[in-house]
Order: structure tokens, then C-alpha cells, then sequence
């Protein structure tokens, strides 16, 4: 299983800013990552804080494909562009 730290970086007025490192026995990989209000309020509700969703969604993106293949950068919502079914089972992971 992979080891996912999400450190915060930045708190707008609409979104966050997390670093990810993502690591996978001796293979690590980083990313840049924004999480919009929307998306935050529709996988959780306000029930967790922002990190742990942002934590959720990158479980959720490996259980379907390696690190390797996940941008380096990206803003949470374009995982509903692959995966259109994100918006009804990441919840679950929360």
C-alpha cells in the first residue's frame, strides 16, 4: 500500500493548495494539487478537513492506476474527466 502525505501550501478564497508525495516501497513520486470549494463541499459535506480529502482522492486514483501515471499537477476536479463516477465512491473513502 502506498504511503501518501499531503503537506497544505496555500488557502485562497475558493480553493487549496496541497504538495503530495506519494510513496510506493522505494519509488516516490510529487505533485501540486488544488482542491476547489465545490468539489471539497460535494465529496465531504464538511465532514473532514480539506487534506484528507485531497488524501482520499489520490487513494482513490490509485486503487485505478500507478503513480506514475497521475499528473504532476492537477486540480481535483478533472478526476471526474477519467473517472465519471468519482463524485458517487470517493465519499466512501472519507
Amino acid at each position: 500500500m502506498a504511503d501518501i502525505d499531503v503537506q497544505s501550501e496555500t488557502e485562497g478564497a475558493n480553493n487549496w493548495s496541497y504538495q503530495v508525495r506519494v510513496t510506493e516501497g522505494d519509488d516516490g513520486h510529487d505533485y501540486r494539487v488544488t482542491l476547489s470549494w465545490s468539489d471539497y463541499d460535494l465529496w465531504s459535506r464538511g465532514r473532514v478537513a480539506p487534506q484528507r480529502v485531497v488524501q482520499a482522492a489520490f487513494r482513490y486514483l490509485l486503487e485505478r492506476e500507478p503513480a506514475s501515471s497521475i499528473l504532476s499537477k492537477f486540480d481535483c476536479s478533472i478526476i471526474r474527466r477519467y473517472f465519471p463516477e468519482v463524485d458517487r465512491e470517493l465519499p466512501g473513502l472519507l
